[in-house]
């Protein structure tokens, strides 16, 4: 037999927890194991509701005299209402719905993972990790300003490299243990992904505040640039690692990373009110063509030189003039 309409028990967000199928009419709602639906809910009493038809065929829920009574939608008391399809009702602490066999229903989800699985496949991990060694790489002979050989910039790398395999290691154990599934191509693809993107906005702030010293470059990028990556990195792995939503995942994500630019903000702040010898600029960079720098002409030098050098004499006559 088909049931005659379900009883649903919502969440705070509204989110159906459980559906109890309705076999027939009255149906009773409380605590005692008499009931038709039974709520393990302190505050709803032992018979707290009853659900019926009325002589015109309108349902009707009723409150059966409970301590805490029956209220409607807008959260106001009531003895009895009128069920609707959709219509919900809170008794004690538990929201409930009513909907009918019939009730429409939300269009079908479309499901997006099939299509991001397919770009975070084992080939783009294995594409992602080569690029990340090559940037690796790229750091290890940037920030050296002596000879190097072809084999300590493929060596120094497979540390880090290391490193980030224990990260998406890491990942993919929480994926299994929640979701069952490793997923660990997908947490390499994204922590490689994360990688890189720090690696190029290090080399890019470092470059951008040499050639304009008078931006804080390096400061923005590592306080607003590394927190937006690391961001899309923790959303990234909960998107393989938990069940949560998307806008959950988000929060989640802006959450630590907002933490995390704070904590940055702060020590940076303390470390600003001492005296330090350490420059404010530490980048290390090669060497690049000299057009390339900022720079005038000996000529101009030496005419700017012999100016402020006239201006400086001419204070000094005035110094010694002045009585």
């Amino acid at each position: 037999m088909a049931p005659l309409g379900y009883i649903e028990t919502l969440d705070a967000k509204g989110q159906v927890i459980e559906r109890h199928g309705i076999e027939a009419w009255p149906l009773n709602i409380g605590r005692a194991y008499s009931n038709q639906i039974i709520l393990n809910d302190a505050f709803v009493c032992p018979m707290h509701l009853a659900l019926a038809l009325n002589e015109q065929g309108k349902l009707l829920a009723r409150d059966l005299d409970s301590v805490n009574g029956l209220h409607d939608n807008a959260d106001a008391r009531i003895s009895t209402l009128e069920l609707q399809s959709g219509t919900q009702f809170r008794i004690g602490h538990t929201t409930l719905r009513y909907c009918s066999i019939d009730h429409p229903l939300a269009p079908t989800a479309l499901d997006g993972r099939e299509k991001v699985s397919r770009l975070v496949s084992p080939y783009a991990a294995i594409a992602v990790g080569l690029l990340a060694l090559v940037m690796f790489g790229l750091e290890s002979f940037m920030s050296s300003v002596a000879r190097v050989k072809a084999i300590n910039i493929i060596s120094e790398p497979l540390p880090m490299i290391g490193t980030l395999l224990g990260w998406a290691g890491l990942w993919a154990l929480a994926s299994r243990i929640v979701v069952s599934r490793f997923h660990f191509p997908q947490h390499v693809t994204i922590a490689g992904s994360a990688v890189i993107g720090f690696t190029l906005l290090s080399l890019w702030a470092e470059w951008l505040e040499f050639f304009f010293p008078a931006l804080p470059v390096l400061w923005s990028a590592a306080l607003f640039g590394s927190g937006l990556i690391l961001a899309a990195l923790v959303y990234g792995h909960l998107g393989f690692a938990s069940p949560l939503r998307r806008r959950s995942r988000l929060w989640t994500a802006l959450i630590i990373s907002g933490l995390m630019i704070g904590m940055n903000g702060l020590n940076d702040y303390a470390a600003r009110s001492k005296f330090s010898t350490v420059m404010d600029y530490n980048g290390i960079l090669k060497p690049v063509d000299a057009g390339w720098v900022p720079a005038v002409s000996l000529e101009q030098f030496f005419t700017n030189s012999q100016k402020l050098k006239t201006e400086l004499d001419n204070l000094a006559r005035k110094a010694k003039a002045t009585p």
